[in-house]
């Protein structure tokens, strides 16, 4: 055991996972790929709508990658439960890469038409399926059980500080080379995080078969949704986690490609800034939960939500600049707030042997930004997106608040 080990971390520090070292090396990886993400999402966001000016295909070009998370996180979690997670996010580097690589050919040569774009983003999704269950798995086992709760907090900040920096990076970078140069600067963070976690020492000593039958795996999904059944703050959080994947995201951070060149008159490099107040915001929250007690988290989880669609609606109207910034900024506090409050309770709450299960199943909600997506921005394209923000924020407010009431443990919950 490394001699840093030695030293137990504060729990109240929100970032005591850090001083692992293993884990702060996979911290590394989750970094780089993230950066890579951003990176990808302002080239897809602006170069799509440059092209079609179309809230609806632009919507869909930034979240076609989660269908295949719709359907296969589930597998994915119950995969990562039986492999080696370290190889698994190996695999995941490989795989985007590829892709990547793909989608960087399609933006040089003008002649391939702009919807090979769609099915390579698509494939990309895929390695999602995989990363995060693994992602999520092998982090546990890195800390001790004291700072499980940390981790989160630290994916969350993982995966939004590069959102500041690559995505102004990206605007100015799109502005003054074009997007497809863009693309090469993300296969370099890739292959950066491929020699990162190759590097990561870790001896996988969970066991199963390693040739799970389709069988094999429709019972481990089948005994996790079991087990939820009967945990009423598990299946509470999981379907409050659904009305902000659904509506609360798509809605906002889904059409800022479309509200920075419509409504704010900006370029990509105003989409760069208004997606690196998004990271700010999603950072601050972080440091804010991780101050807070234990025994309050769902209360600062619920209210996180109807908060954030409050600011979402004052969002949608406004037309000033500097107050937009303002109030996305507080948005994504609440999401920060809202996702690493939920997911430390659910994952607090459930046995060890289901976690990557779990992580999988919340993977999998993921994939419902695609229908989100294409109901905000249908509404988008006929109302304009400030209808279709107004609209999303009404109907969430309205499902939170019935699962809120029928699920009251969730209110009160103390771990």
């Amino acid at each position: 055991m490394e001699w840093v080990l030695l030293i137990k971390p504060i729990t109240t520090n929100p970032i005591s996972s850090l001083y692992f070292p293993k884990f702060r090396l996979l911290m590394y990886v989750h970094v780089l790929l993230s950066t890579g993400f951003w990176l990808q999402q302002i080239v897809i966001g602006w170069f799509i709508y440059d092209q079609t000016n179309s809230p609806l295909f632009t919507t869909l070009a930034l979240s076609v990658d989660t269908i295949p998370i719709l359907f296969g996180g589930f597998i994915g979690g119950a995969l990562v439960d039986r492999f080696n997670p370290k190889k698994c996010i190996i695999l995941v580097t490989i795989g985007q890469c590829i892709f990547v690589s793909m989608l960087t050919i399609v933006l040089f040569i003008d002649a391939v038409p702009l919807f090979y774009v769609y099915p390579i983003i698509f494939c990309i999704g895929f390695t999602w399926v995989i990363y995060d269950p693994a992602k999520i798995s092998l982090g546990m086992k890195l800390v001790d059980k004291d700072n499980i709760s940390n981790i989160f907090g630290m994916w969350i900040c993982g995966f939004n500080l590069p959102r500041i920096l690559a995505s102004i990076g990206a605007g100015y970078l799109i502005f003054l080379i074009g997007p497809q140069y863009v693309l090469l600067v993300e296969i370099c963070f890739i292959l950066i995080a491929f020699l990162c976690i190759s590097f990561l020492k870790y001896d996988h000593t969970f066991s199963q078969n390693l040739k799970p039958t389709f069988n094999e795996i429709y019972v481990d999904i089948k005994d996790l949704l079991n087990v939820m059944k009967k945990n009423n703050i598990v299946t509470g959080f999981f379907l409050l986690s659904f009305t902000s994947i659904f509506l609360l995201v798509p809605a906002t951070t889904g059409l800022l490609p479309v509200y920075a060149s419509d409504i704010l008159k900006l370029d990509a490099r105003g989409l760069g800034i208004l997606q690196a107040f998004c990271g700010f915001g999603q950072i601050s929250g972080i440091f804010f939960i991780g101050m807070i007690k234990h025994k309050t988290i769902g209360k600062f989880a619920i209210w996180s939500l109807f908060i954030s669609a409050c600011f979402a609606i004052f969002f949608s109207i406004s037309t000033i600049y500097y107050l937009s910034f303002l109030f996305i900024f507080v948005i994504n506090i609440c999401i920060a707030i809202f996702h690493n409050s939920t997911s430390y309770a659910m994952f607090s709450t459930i046995e060890e042997r289901f976690r990557g299960r779990l992580a999988g199943l919340q993977v999998s909600a993921f994939g419902l930004f695609i229908f989100g997506s294409t109901f905000a921005g249908l509404l988008a394209n006929i109302y304009g997106p400030s209808v279709s923000t107004i609209t999303s924020m009404a109907i969430m407010i309205a499902i939170s608040s019935a699962i809120t009431v029928k699920y009251r443990s969730i209110y009160s919950i103390s771990i």
